[in-house]
């Protein structure tokens, strides 16, 4: 049976973190070893805008101790994340490059979205806990310390996913040169988690039933609540339940979480801060229940490895999640629902067809799905500038699971679709020749519905390389004129991408 012995290392915010697991192929992770080590760089980032000198010396000295850790397990392979504080950092690539030289470890940045994505999948980890839950209205809270992320899930789909700027680190760090009593740190930081979550709920949570809250994330709460009160960990809670143990440590005060519990003072308003806005998203949204699993970003780094090596296999669709969000986004801008779906359809009928010779990846298909969905969202703003428009939408929302470079693929792929092919443009943090087939694919496929008429929806679409051609076999009876003038029209880039001709043949019933 195969197995490999995998670390995963996060630098996060508040700690690094080294896990070293047992993967083994048809069996869920096991956890062999657990290190971590407290360096608050979040509050550096968001303070000074940048990593001190410092900071990183620490850092080094932490991800060099980890690597022996990992040499002592004869580790296969490892990965090390970086999340907000790295990547809001404006030293950032100085930073990775110190740690390059110094340790020898190679550190992936990982935007919100992918963080996010991995977060869920941490969940999935504890598997009955995440596909039970969301069969019914459940938001997930994964709590950063720069940023929080609420997640809607309903009918095993994912619903909708926002990110709002008040993480914890971020919050207090507002209030830093302020000398504030524990009620006017409630109250004014209330103040601001009830500007984010009730503008939230009217956007957001309109006509959707929440009945069920699991918090996840690189939160110090939960940290402390599986320390001093593990009765709260992994199991189902009333929202009594929680509400009253935020009461109580909010009643308690900082001062006491200094003293009583040995918690440094930063750590303890973190704590004190943390408690409202679970206070509040509990009031304002109404939840019954309560999970807290305990799962870690490092959990979703090794079960992400897993999946990715064809070692682990999950229940749930994560990149279902993707599409669904995609979709739930492309409503909100009114796209033109039938034409983006007989877009879509084309557009992977294109993509299959050519599949063996485009050499362009699964992942490629699931972008070039993404942008079929969302290429009339622009619309919304302008129908004259739609495409540029687009362009802008796509680059401004986050969605979960796609890296920055995945987005401003798409972006690009929607942008071009009716205008010629920047390729200098394109090159800018994606890759322009993925970029210009998945261009030239979504093109075409727009062009097969250009009437938005429905004309073409017996369609069969083979390569023919005896001819050079990308044979469209339209079932239909009437006139497909402009259907072969934008055929035509697409065809010139088409041919300099694919080295193939697209020629529409058109199958009339005989009288």
């Amino acid at each position: 049976m195969a197995y490999k012995i995998f670390g995963a290392i996060c630098i996060g915010s508040m700690e690094t973190e080294l896990c070293v697991y047992e993967i083994k192929e048809g069996k869920k992770l096991r956890l062999i070893e657990r290190a971590s080590k407290l360096l608050p760089l979040g509050r550096d980032t968001l303070l000074n805008g940048k990593l001190s000198y410092n900071s990183v010396q620490q850092l080094c000295d932490i991800l060099k101790d980890f690597g022996n850790i990992l040499k002592s397990y004869s580790a296969d392979d490892y990965r090390v994340y970086a999340t907000m504080a790295l990547r809001e950092a404006a030293n950032s690539a100085i930073v990775l490059d110190q740690i390059r030289v110094r340790t020898g470890m190679k550190v992936d940045i990982i935007s919100n979205s992918e963080q996010r994505y991995i977060s869920y999948k941490a969940l999935a980890a504890y598997g009955k806990i995440f596909t039970g839950v969301i069969h019914t209205g459940t938001l997930i809270m994964d709590s950063g310390y720069g940023s929080l992320q609420l997640s809607v899930f309903d009918k095993d789909v994912l619903i909708s996913t926002e990110n709002l700027p008040i993480g914890a680190v971020k919050l207090g760090t507002i209030f830093e040169k302020t000398s504030l009593t524990d009620e006017q740190l409630y109250k004014r930081t209330r103040e601001i988690i009830d500007t984010e979550l009730l503008n939230y709920r009217k956007l957001y949570l309109k006509g959707q039933d929440i009945h069920t809250l699991v918090g996840t994330g690189e939160n110090i709460l939960y940290r402390y609540w599986s320390r001093m009160k593990p009765e709260l960990m992994n199991r189902e809670l009333s929202a009594e339940e929680v509400l009253n143990a935020c009461y109580e440590l909010r009643l308690n005060g900082i001062h006491s979480l200094e003293e009583n519990d040995g918690i440094g003072r930063n750590y303890a308003k973190i704590l004190f801060v943390t408690s409202i806005y679970i206070e509040r998203i509990i009031e304002i949204t109404g939840v019954d229940s309560l999970y807290f699993p305990g799962s870690r970003l490092c959990d979703g780094i090794a079960l992400h490895y897993g999946t990715e090596k064809k070692l682990i296999s999950v229940e749930h669709d994560f990149e279902q999640d993707i599409i669904s969000e995609s979709r739930n986004m492309a409503k909100r801008y009114r796209c033109s629902t039938k034409h983006a779906e007989r877009v879509e359809t084309y557009s992977l009928q294109i993509f299959d067809a050519l599949r063996k010779m485009s050499g362009l990846t699964q992942r490629d298909r699931l972008l070039l799905q993404i942008a079929a969905i969302l290429s009339n969202c622009g619309k919304f703003i302008s129908i004259k500038n739609a495409d540029n428009c687009s362009y802008y939408i796509i680059m401004s929302t986050e969605i979960i699971g796609l890296s920055h470079a995945e987005r401003k693929q798409i972006a690009t792929c929607v942008k071009f679709r009716n205008q010629s092919f920047d390729e200098e443009e394109a090159a800018l943090d994606a890759d322009p020749i993925r970029t210009a087939k998945m261009t030239a694919i979504l093109k075409l496929a727009s062009a097969l519905d250009r009437s938005h008429s429905s004309k073409m929806n017996k369609t069969d679409i083979k390569v023919n390389e005896h001819d050079k051609e990308l044979r469209i076999q339209a079932s239909y009876d009437g006139d497909l004129t402009v259907e072969r003038i934008s055929i035509e029209e697409s065809s010139e880039f088409f041919e300099e991408i694919f080295g193939l001709r697209p020629v529409l043949k058109q199958n009339r019933k005989l009288v």
